[in-house]
Parts: C-alpha cells; sequence; structure tokens
C-alpha cells in the first residue's frame, strides 16, 4: 500500500492512535489523540506514557505485562487529560517491528459512563438504562432538544457521523452539520421537529459521505430523536446492479448495432458505400416480387486502365479513385436507380422501366463524368470508363442480364473504350468465343504450345540484319493461326499478359544465345504496359539473360508510344532496364501522343516509325514528315527503325532520308529462327515479294 494511505490512515482515524516503544516511549499522537487528552502532540510525546496514564489504575501494570507476555492487549484504564481530569478509554496496543527494532501502537476511544450521561440529559435521569442499551445498538443516534442543540449522541454516531461527542454536546445541530441544512434530510428534519410525527427517508449526509436511511421522531420533553442507519453497502449493491443492467443494456444495443452492421456489411461495399454484389441481387429480387411486369436496364461500368493506377500508383490511391467515382455515381443515378461496385472496377446501375433514351442519356453522361480528372492530394489523375447496356425483355433474369451487359462493355472496350455500347446477339458469340478463346489461350500456356516468330530488320547501308523482333503465335488446334491482335487484348484483360511476357523473354534470350556467332546483332521483345508496370522487370531481364548466357547488349525491349505518354509512371522501371545495358524501343511511333521532346526524358535506344509513315510515302507530306522524324530523332542520339516497307520506291525513299534500318514484308515476313534471312534481298527479289 502506497505509505500516504498509512499516514492518511493514522491522521484521519476516528479513534485516538498513538505511535510508542514498549518502554512507554511515545513518538507519535493524532488529532483525535490530542483532543481527547487535550494536549499537543509535542506535549504527549514528552511525557511519555508515564505522564498520560493514571499510574494509580493497577489495570495499566496488567496490561503492560499482557503486552509484554501475548504481544498485545486489549481492555479498560484510566488515563489523564492535560487538565488533569480523568479519562476512562477502551484501549487496544499492539507491538511490532520495524527496521529491526521493536515498536507499538496504541488505540483508545473514551468510554462514557451512561450514569454520567443521565446526570447531563434530563429525558434519561430516570431511564439510565436507556442509555446503556443506546450505547450499545448498531445504528447511530443522536438527539436534538426543542432549540436545535444536541443533547446526546452515542458512541456509534460518533462514529459514524465523525465526531467527537464531548466536542459537540450543547452545539446548535446546524452548526454541527451544517451540510444538512438546505438538503432533503434537513427538510425531513425540520417536518418531524414540527408535527412530531415519526417518518423515514433515505438520504445522503454529504459532510461524512455516509448513503443513510434516517428514521427522526419526536421527543416527550420536545426535540426529536433521529438514527441514523448505514446503507454504503446496500447503495453500492445497488450501484453495481445499476451497473451491470446499464453495461447489459449498453452491451444489448452494441450487439444490436453490430448485427445491423454485420448485415449492411454483407449487403453493402465497404470502400464505396454503395451496394455490393450480394445486395444488388437481394435489392433486384425485391423489386421483382413488388412488381411482376417490371422490366430492367442494366448498365454494366468499368474504368479503362484502371489496373495501371493500382499498379502504378499503389492500392490506396486506387481506391481513392474508386470512392470518388463511386459519388459521381451517385449523383447522375436518377431516384429509384440500384447502384452496386460489383467488384474491383466494375460497377452497375440498375434501372427499372427506363426507355432506350433515358438509359443511353445516363450512360453518355457517365462516360462524360468520367472524363473529369480527379483529384488526388496535389496531383490530378484522369481514367474515363466504358459502358455496356442489356435489357431484360420480359421477366428479368439479373445474372443473363449481367453477362448480356459485360459482353456490351466487352465491345465499348475493343472500339476504343470511353465509349457505350448495347448487347446484341452478335456481341452474345463474341462474348461466347472471348471466353472459349481465353480458356484456349491459357491451356496453350500451360501445355508451353505458343511459339515465337522472328522478324528481322535490316541495315540500310550495310544491308545486314541488325535487329530481329519476335513476336509471339498462336496455332489453335481446331482454329488453326490466331492472330497477335486477337489472342494479346484477351490475355491483357484476363491476367495472363504477365507470364506470355515472361515466357517471350525466356524463350528469346535463348534464341539470342544460340545467334551469338552473328556480331552486332540485338533480339527484341515486347513489353506490356502491365509488365512495365509490376516492379522488378529488370531483374527478370537479368535473371533470364544470364541463365542464357547473352550479354544484356544483345537485348532490347519494345514498348508503345502510348506507354510512355505519361513518363513518370514508368521511368523509374525504364531506367532500371536501360541500367542494366538492355536496349529500348519505342514501338509504333507516331500513332500515339508523344514527341520527341517527351522522348528526351526517357532512356530511348530505337524509334521504330509505325508503317502507317511508309504508306503516305511518295508523297510530298508524307516524305517531309519522315524527314523531320530521322533527323529530330537522329539529334538525341536514337536510332530508327522504319516499320511495314511494302515497296522498292519506300525503301528507296527511306534510304534518301538517312534512315539507318528498315523492316516489312517486302525485306522478310516474320518465321521460324531457322529460316530468318541475314542480308538484304537483292531487287529483283524485293519486287518479287512486294508483288
Amino acid at each position: 500500500m502506497n505509505p500516504r494511505v498509512y499516514v492518511a490512515l493514522f491522521d484521519d482515524n476516528v479513534d485516538s492512535m498513538l505511535l510508542t516503544s514498549p518502554d512507554g516511549s511515545i513518538f507519535a499522537a493524532n488529532r483525535a489523540a490530542c483532543r481527547a487528552l487535550a494536549r499537543t502532540e509535542a506535549e504527549i510525546c514528552a511525557l511519555g506514557r508515564a505522564g498520560v496514564a493514571d499510574v494509580t489504575d493497577t489495570r495499566w501494570a496488567e496490561g503492560i505485562e499482557a503486552r509484554r507476555r501475548d504481544g498485545h492487549f486489549r481492555g479498560r484504564v484510566r488515563m489523564l487529560r492535560g487538565d488533569g481530569s480523568p479519562l476512562e478509554v477502551e484501549l487496544s496496543s499492539a507491538v511490532f517491528h520495524e527496521g529491526g527494532e521493536l515498536s507499538s501502537y496504541v488505540s483508545f476511544h473514551e468510554v462514557l459512563d451512561a450514569l454520567d450521561l443521565a446526570r447531563d440529559v434530563p429525558e434519561l435521569r430516570a431511564a439510565a438504562s436507556v442509555v446503556e442499551t443506546l450505547e450499545s445498538v448498531a445504528d447511530a443516534y443522536i438527539a436534538v432538544d426543542a432549540d436545535w442543540n444536541l443533547s446526546y449522541v452515542n458512541r456509534r454516531a460518533e462514529q459514524l457521523l465523525r465526531v467527537v461527542r464531548r466536542e459537540i454536546l450543547g452545539t446548535d445541530f446546524w452548526q454541527a452539520f451544517p451540510g444538512t441544512r438546505d438538503t432533503t434530510l434537513g427538510q425531513h428534519f425540520r417536518a418531524v421537529m414540527r408535527t412530531g410525527e415519526a417518518d423515514s427517508v433515505e438520504g445522503y449526509f454529504e459532510e461524512v459521505a455516509l448513503h443513510c436511511e434516517v428514521r427522526a421522531f419526536g421527543l416527550l420533553g420536545g426535540g426529536i430523536g433521529i438514527y441514523f442507519v448505514d446503507t454504503s453497502a446496500r447503495f453500492a449493491v445497488e450501484q453495481e446492479r445499476e451497473r451491470l443492467l446499464a453495461a447489459e443494456r449498453s452491451a444489448r444495443a452494441s450487439a444490436e448495432l453490430a448485427q445491423i452492421a454485420l448485415a449492411d456489411r454483407a449487403t453493402h461495399d465497404g470502400l464505396t458505400g454503395l451496394l455490393n454484389r450480394s445486395g444488388l441481387l437481394e435489392r433486384v429480387d425485391r423489386a421483382r416480387a413488388a412488381d411482376a411486369r417490371l422490366t430492367l436496364t442494366v448498365l454494366f461500368v468499368d474504368l479503362d486502365r484502371f489496373k495501371l493506377v493500382n499498379d502504378t500508383l499503389g492500392h490506396a490511391t486506387g481506391d481513392e479513385l474508386l470512392a470518388v467515382f463511386a459519388d459521381r455515381l451517385r449523383a447522375l443515378a436518377p431516384a429509384g436507380a440500384i447502384l452496386a461496385r460489383f467488384g474491383g472496377d466494375e460497377f452497375v446501375v440498375a434501372l427499372a422501366s427506363a426507355t432506350t433514351a433515358e438509359a443511353n442519356t445516363l450512360a453518355e453522361r457517365i462516360v462524360d463524368a468520367s472524363r473529369e480528372p480527379v483529384r488526388l492530394g496535389a496531383s490530378s489523375l484522369r481514367v474515363t470508363a466504358s459502358v455496356g447496356i442489356a435489357r431484360s425483355s420480359g421477366a428479368p433474369d439479373l445474372g443473363r442480364l449481367l453477362r448480356e451487359a459485360d459482353a456490351a462493355l466487352y465491345s465499348a472496350k475493343e472500339a476504343g473504350r470511353e465509349a457505350v455500347a448495347w448487347f446484341d446477339d452478335r456481341l452474345l458469340a463474341q462474348a461466347i468465343d472471348r471466353v472459349r478463346l481465353e480458356q484456349g489461350l491459357r491451356a496453350a500456356l500451360a501445355a508451353d504450345k505458343l511459339s515465337l516468330a522472328y522478324q528481322p530488320s535490316f541495315d540500310l547501308t550495310s544491308g545486314r540484319a541488325r535487329h530481329v523482333e519476335a513476336l509471339a503465335r498462336w496455332h489453335h488446334p481446331t482454329r488453326g493461326w490466331i492472330p497477335p491482335g486477337r489472342f494479346i487484348p484477351v490475355a491483357e484483360d484476363c491476367g495472363l499478359i504477365g507470364r506470355i511476357g515472361e515466357w517471350a523473354i525466356a524463350r528469346a534470350a535463348e534464341q539470342a544465345a544460340a545467334w551469338a556467332h552473328r556480331p552486332d546483332l540485338r533480339v527484341w521483345v515486347n513489353v506490356s504496359p502491365r509488365q512495365l508496370a509490376v516492379p522488378g522487370l529488370r531483374d527478370l531481364l537479368a535473371a533470364h539473360l544470364d541463365r542464357a548466357g547473352v550479354a544484356p547488349d544483345r537485348f532490347g525491349i519494345e514498348v508503345t508510344e502510348s506507354t510512355i505518354a505519361e513518363p513518370g509512371q514508368f521511368t523509374r522501371e525504364l531506367r532500371a532496364v536501360s541500367d542494366l545495358g538492355v536496349a529500348i524501343a519505342v514501338d509504333d511511333f507516331g500513332t500515339g501522343f508523344s514527341s520527341l521532346a517527351r522522348l528526351v526524358r526517357m532512356p530511348v535506344d530505337v524509334i521504330k516509325i509505325d508503317q502507317s509513315f511508309a504508306a503516305r510515302l511518295g508523297t510530298a507530306a508524307g516524305d517531309g514528315m519522315l524527314a523531320s522524324v530521322v533527323h529530330l530523332a537522329h539529334s538525341i542520339g536514337a536510332h530508327v527503325i522504319a516499320e511495314g516497307v511494302e515497296t522498292p520506291e519506300q525503301l528507296a525513299i527511306l534510304r534518301s532520308t538517312d534512315c539507318d534500318t528498315a523492316t516489312g514484308y517486302l525485306l522478310a515476313r516474320p518465321g521460324p529462327p531457322q529460316d530468318v534471312r541475314w542480308q538484304l534481298p537483292a531487287p529483283s527479289a524485293q519486287r518479287a515479294a512486294g508483288a
């Protein structure tokens, strides 16, 4: 226990207390002892036991001997006050060890003789035995005369009310207990004094922090008698019961709220607050049950290239974007519309009894709203949306409508994204075909049934093949050759592009090792934005090149112009690849929104001019544009490869503009590694190929 607690127990104890030594020296006296002996603490300590005990009382010797023998003593003895008057006390004493030495404590309280009290209280002169009874009862009792003077205080009242009766007897009740004047207890006392009729009340005696039941009654000679029953224990029990009841009520309320929250979480998306898939199904079922003739139109909304946001800027940024887009949907949706986040970056808007025009207008407004930049902290992000729409012709089957709207959404994305498409039978066939294509692609990748074809690019000065591009090919067991433009988008959408990309790097690196005897040859592979967005491309390249025994400067990666339209997202990965020694080419240059000024900030070694430039050669504008691009590319130190060369005339113009290398069907078609052409074909062979 804290030492300050012991000090408080000693100083503030109602009983008188002394700290002594067994030989009779006194070290300390509390306030109650000083009042009882009518001396200061210093006087008591100076006098010692011999000065405060009545030495003529033989009980002292018996008590001291008992304490010496048994270690403790309890009994009555007589002490002397400061004025020499005797003080009969009930005394307890015991010895204890402190710091290796014996000490003792003495606790005592005055014992009032019943007859003495009787002589001071007129009402009790004829019944001294009543006093003895009052002294022995367990309840506190006080008597107040008609003038509100305290005429009697029993021992229990002295303890319970924390008073010294000798000090307060004869004093004014309201002065002795001023805290009761304006309380319920005070009103109760005044009422009994006025009427003389007994009455009981429960109250709080604030001065002594006492919860009590009080019974007051009129006395025959005037005044009142008051019993105090300590109800603190009962009050504590009631308080504890109330606390437990309150805790139970709180727990029940919390459980009900938790149940509501659990039900809400089961049907709502935690990020956006919209319905989730289960909530959507439940709401549509309720609407359908309420109206058997319900027609339903479903808008399937998907954010374009959202995966790149997660991969490049992190999932926290992606979550912020989804929350903002959900708020925009809420603002656009008409009353009664059912909104849901279906999963990932997919949202669903279900409209009951909407016309074609209303659904189409809402879809267009959603696409327009998605074009607005999203403020995320100090930066701004723009991610567009595509919408697929399907409508029920009879009783709505939500599962079928969602599949149809998803098929329409895929059509909108194939049309260039940031668009709206309605479902029709043609889209159903396409959707089925796409699912089958995805299944076949997964099987082909698992069984290693994909292959690489190689197409060379020729140096227009020496005529040698200096670059060979590895191109993914897929021969379907029943459908034959599937063009890359058909299966690569499927791979990107279903998440297989990363596995296909790593497979292509591994196979191309092995082939580059097989061509180690050909000087100045570099093998190129295409890298999708998804591969570039995921950290670790540099380590992946290093691992496969090391495994194949190929120097990094014999290898290169091609990225599309659109990939580096926002260079801040990919610069770190490209620089890591460049630092490894692997070359970087920008493929299809001229089809996107980049510029040579932007390319200056990127680690670009090669610019591959899109075949659309070759198609315009032979015109003043086409020739001028090509010459400008070649000149500017050389000014930033980039090598230029012209793609899509199909006629000797195009090749001649390329030579005249100082283009470095060229590729196209006129010169060589993609094929297996053993069929790669290493020297620019003769003009006669070129004419035959062009024909």
